[in-house]
């Protein structure tokens, strides 16, 4: 084997050991600084999960399956605008394809627990129940169903349709992944939503250079739009800046900037 094949298949082993990293922990701490009319507040929001089975990226290294079926546990906590809040929760994946999850989230004294039983049909076809009892208040319940439709190698169309008991509110979303030339993504997202026959929509997209560096959009109904870009500087970390503004009343603002861990 000559110099130049043994450096070939070196940088072949090094590009496929990135495009097939796998993760079982993440986590991400975030700030946001809002300025409205001369006024301005900063938030704090720290945020894990961990999973008991390793998960693959698909290429770039925040992009996996659109149905995660693998058991998790999670938990969260922010402070904005001087209120607390915190939730912890998680899924359980059985073999025979029962989904368990519970969650439990409180907003300074208004608390909310939720419990859902869903079947995995298979692994690209999820449906779901689930019921949320808020504080002083009825219990709701929600059906939802996710399906993915896989395309050619990683790229994929899913699809999550939801709705409650009453059919007072119902909505569908949509996510759009591929790969294209050169190791570079386009990731697109777009949600429909009708809430007690108030009607909203948002869309977004990112577009990634490479599996470490991408940057994008979002715009919806309400003339909100948001810009952002990510960066991971190895395998394990990365950086990410976000703005986010009305395009009729620029006077609101919102600048993010967090960190994340992924292991």
């Amino acid at each position: 084997m000559t110099f130049k094949s043994t450096l070939s298949v070196f940088a072949l082993a090094a590009s496929a050991a990135v495009s097939a990293q796998d993760y079982q922990t993440f986590v991400n701490l975030q700030a946001d600084h809002f300025r409205a009319s001369g006024e301005t507040e900063t938030g704090w929001t720290v945020r894990g999960q961990h999973y008991f089975n390793r998960i693959t990226a698909l290429g770039p290294l925040d992009q996996f399956r659109y149905i995660v079926a693998e058991t998790n546990v999670s938990a969260g906590y922010s402070r904005i605008f001087d209120t607390n809040s915190w939730n912890i929760g998680g899924e359980l994946y059985a073999q025979n394809g029962i989904v368990l999850s519970a969650g439990y989230q409180k907003v300074d004294d208004f608390d909310v627990t939720t419990l859902g039983l869903g079947y995995l049909v298979n692994k690209d076809l999820l449906v779901k129940v689930e019921a949320f009892d808020a504080e002083n208040e009825d219990t709701e319940f929600r059906f939802s169903t996710r399906y993915n439709h896989q395309l050619q190698g990683n790229d994929y169309v899913g699809f999550t349709a939801y709705t409650d008991d009453e059919f007072d509110y119902f909505g569908i979303s949509s996510k759009y992944f591929a790969s294209l030339n050169d190791g570079r993504y386009v990731a697109v997202g777009v949600a429909l939503a009708d809430n007690d026959g108030s009607s909203s929509w948002a869309a977004e997209a990112d577009y990634y250079f490479s599996q470490m560096t991408s940057v994008g959009l979002s715009y919806d109904k309400g003339d909100n739009y948001s810009l952002n870009a990510k960066h991971f500087f190895n395998t394990n970390w990365a950086v990410e800046g976000r703005f986010e503004s009305n395009k009729d009343d620029g006077s609101l603002k919102v600048y993010r900037l967090g960190v994340t861990g992924q292991f």
